[in-house]
């Protein structure tokens, strides 16, 4: 298979930051990984290796999977910085990441990890979001990335201008460097020629320094989310695997099941074949005269009728149909994805085909919750590392007053809930008078007693609410 130029570019990018910097040592490889990043993404964009064989018609189960776990991430996150002046300016600052960051995620699930690093841009700290095939690692320590290479590419008028940002973090001398390398180039196929910032034709990259270095830094100034799944392409590399890496065989068969699900209904549709005697020709031509229906509708077939029947020759072709067979094949195997993916059963596949008993389904919502606390509670730790980074860059700009801060993060518990099971068991105690009608409005809507006793039809009032001590 033909690699994407990107990933081409991405090997001698990485021969480039060797050569800028010859005294680092890249120690690990990663064309494995680099492989497996170009087909997560082909699936992602619903352009699998395998398109061709299922006639195009593929489920983009690859998308579906990885905006799920992005949406059970982030179901009812609320995170809050707080306790100074320094807080409230952080606060504004994350919000700029928050707003976005459930969007990014499900790029980070698709292609393994997602890279967060702050930069500074007049007086407003703004978050750079990368996913693990756009950076370079360049070294690591127990799976800890410490450098890595980030580039960006832009276009004005007829010249591309490329940016290589080198990032390293020193645990002796606890500072962040950042050094930057800018070149130019006509051609989109060749980075051209490095030249300083200032003589750039556009303001694009005016005013950035090229060497910067932030001290007294006990981290690195960046933080790497990765997909909490062991690395089973490359056990010793620092970067993640799609959140379906381990089932890319069964996303193949089921778009091929699929396709085959869908032909037998394109297959069996109805049709007359039919002799040409008992068809007519059209007036003043040659050919014979079909019903003018769907093409397929009268198929003509040149046979002769026998001649002691007075019977022309015609057949209906109309067989039965397949498809309830093809759909408990396919069921099968997305329950088969879903386990192979730590999904519950239902996400993907139909949960009426298949019994299931209720400690089943509690085993499956509770693997499903498991990865999804994983994701959680690793996302939890990035963030307070991009927040701290976004405060270094603070006190190293003078972006705002200096002061602590508190970080708080609630993500709830809404992937193991049964929401509809709960409702229906609170109603069911309202009926029979063992829980007040306000106490069932305030958990289903939120509101406080107040709220409540407005929402109770005009025969409860409020006024009664408040004389009677409740509904």
């Amino acid at each position: 298979m033909k690699r994407r130029a990107k990933y081409v570019f991405l090997s001698w990018l990485r021969t480039l930051v060797n050569k800028l910097s010859p005294d680092d040592i890249v120690s690990y490889h990663y064309d494995d990984m680099e492989d497996a990043m170009e087909d997560w993404l082909e699936i992602y964009a619903d352009e699998p290796r395998w398109s061709n064989a299922c006639h195009g018609k593929t489920l983009n189960l690859g998308a579906t999977i990885a905006s799920e776990f992005a949406r059970l991430i982030m179901i009812e996150f609320e995170s809050k910085i707080t306790g100074s002046k320094r807080a409230d300016y952080l606060q504004e600052q994350y919000e700029k990441l928050t707003k976005q960051l459930r969007v990014r995620l499900e790029a980070g699930c698709t292609v393994g990890g997602i890279m967060l690093k702050p930069y500074v841009r007049n007086g407003v700290i703004l978050p750079d979001c990368n996913t693990q095939d756009k950076f370079i690692p360049l070294s690591y320590s127990k799976s800890i990335i410490t450098a890595a290479a980030f580039f960006n590419q832009e276009v004005k008028g007829k010249n591309y201008y490329t940016r290589i940002e080198k990032q390293t973090y020193s645990y002796e001398n606890k500072s962040h460097t950042i050094e930057s390398h800018f070149f130019v180039s006509s051609n989109p196929d060749n980075i051209g020629s490095e030249i300083k910032p200032e003589n750039f034709d556009s303001k694009m990259w005016a005013g950035i320094d090229p060497y910067i270095v932030i001290n007294d830094v006990d981290r690195p100034l960046f933080a790497f989310w990765k997909v909490p799944f062991a690395n089973h392409i490359e056990s010793d590399s620092p970067l993640g695997v799609s959140v379906y890496s381990r089932a890319i065989k069964l996303l193949n068969e089921a778009d091929l099941q699929w396709d085959r699900y869908l032909w037998e209904f394109e297959g069996g549709e109805l049709a007359v074949d039919a002799g040409e005697e008992v068809l007519r020709q059209r007036p003043g031509e040659k050919s014979l005269e079909t019903a003018s229906t769907r093409d397929r509708l009268f198929r003509k077939i040149n046979i002769d009728s026998d001649s002691n029947s007075d019977k022309s020759f015609y057949e209906v072709f109309n067989p039965n149909l397949r498809d309830e067979n093809y759909a408990r094949g396919l069921n099968e195997i997305l329950r088969r994805i879903e386990w192979n993916c730590s999904l519950a059963y239902g996400t993907l596949s139909n949960p009426q085909n298949v019994d299931k008993t209720a400690e089943e389904i509690k085993a499956s919502k509770q693997r499903s919750y498991t990865a999804v606390s994983d994701m959680q509670s690793s996302l939890e730790a990035v963030l307070e590392d991009y927040i701290y980074a976004c405060n270094a860059m603070a006190d190293a700009c003078n972006l705002a007053p200096s002061g602590e801060y508190e970080v708080s993060f609630n993500w709830g518990d809404g992937v193991l809930e049964d929401k509809d099971k709960e409702q229906a068991i609170q109603l069911n105690e309202v009926n029979s008078s063992i829980r007040k009608k306000t106490d069932y409005l305030k958990w289903r809507y939120g509101v406080d007693d107040k709220q409540a006793a407005e929402m109770l039809p005009d025969n409860s009032g409020v006024q009664s609410f408040f004389n009677e001590g409740g509904a």
